[in-house]
């Protein structure tokens, strides 16, 4: 997550981040979710913790206050399962990490849908549940539905503000079926870990420099004709292949001294896939989803300590400039 929040950080404008904790038992007799504040020194939900979690049981209980604001002197279970999936998510660790000067990102809270977005939700689930792939890669049938709830929230939300969203893994699975009949959706931001993949292993203070250079606004619009292209020219093939190769031909065209050019494409992605789906990516590619894929880079620089230094002695003229700074950068 944290490589993918900085190629993000290059390719978009600003980030909104879901703040809070977001717990969520499911199994096979039931699921409950909340969303909790996160308090000081809220850390990450370890494997172990998550191990742990699984191989106990869960149980919402309820009972009628006598006294407003005192909880109920009996309470009765009214459901209780074994665990499948605990999840205990959330961002704002991450928020220790940005730099001081960090201005693109802002925190916020998932609303309360109004009437038509509601609908589409509940449209969207209707196909969902009656997806014979899907029943499939999740069998549980109460831990599919809530799967597939807080999926379609975030990704209605997401299509309503006209912004992109990220899908884990897990989740994704609910998505992707979406992408083989729907020709609305697209994604975004993809070419990025594919041409710089080294810049998910950068500090933050690099990405706060890269997006500070007056260059930034071009690039990006260079970013996204590059994607276009890219998806329209491999529909049916390599898409890593066809990125570097429509990237690269944009750089000769802008400038005759591509000699800095020659790394990228070195730095190949070991795997870049969405959900685990193969061809995921070259199936028709639709929606706001952002930079959704599990990117893993095959290089990690060796000298990060040293990137600071390096750029600011590189000041930047332009798209190009920018491209070869981030590209020196590794």
């Amino acid at each position: 997550m944290r490589r993918r929040l900085k190629f993000a950080s290059l390719f978009f404008g600003r980030l909104y981040l879901e703040a809070g904790i977001f717990r969520m038992d499911a199994g096979p007799t039931g699921y409950f979710d909340t969303l909790e504040h996160a308090g000081d020194g809220t850390r990450w939900q370890t494997a172990a913790q998550r191990s742990a979690a699984q191989a106990s049981s869960f149980q919402l209980a309820m009972g009628r206050e006598i006294v407003p604001g005192t909880p109920a002197p009996t309470m009765h279970t009214v459901m209780a399962s074994q665990t499948s999936q605990p999840w205990v998510a959330t961002l704002d660790p991450f928020g220790d990490e940005l730099p001081a000067d960090c201005d693109w990102v802002e925190w916020v809270r998932s609303p309360q849908l109004p009437s038509e977005l509601d609908r589409t939700v509940r449209d969207w689930t209707w196909a969902d549940e009656h997806n014979a792939a899907l029943e499939r890669a999740i069998p549980e049938r109460l831990l599919r539905s809530a799967v597939i709830k807080n999926t379609n929230h975030d990704l209605v939300i997401a299509a309503a503000s006209r912004v992109a969203a990220t899908v884990d893994t897990f989740h994704a699975q609910v998505a992707a079926q979406r992408f083989n009949d729907d020709g609305s959706w697209k994604l975004r931001g993809y070419v990025v870990p594919i041409v710089f993949p080294h810049v998910g292993d950068l500090p933050w203070e690099a990405i706060a420099d890269f997006r500070r250079d007056r260059g930034m606004v071009r690039f990006r619009e260079i970013l996204r004709e590059v994607e276009q292209e890219t998806t329209a020219e491999a529909a049916d093939g390599d898409i890593e292949a066809a990125a570097n190769r429509i990237y690269r031909r944009r750089l000769a065209d802008a400038s005759e001294a591509i000699d800095t050019v020659g790394t990228i494409g070195h730095k190949a992605l070991t795997g870049f896939v969405i959900g685990g789906y193969v061809g995921f990516l070259t199936s028709g590619i639709i929606g706001p989803l952002g930079v959704v894929a599990g990117a893993s880079a095959g290089v990690v620089p060796g000298t990060v300590m040293d990137v600071r230094n390096m750029m600011r002695q590189r000041r930047s003229r332009g798209w190009v400039s920018l491209s070869n700074w981030i590209d020196r950068s590794a």
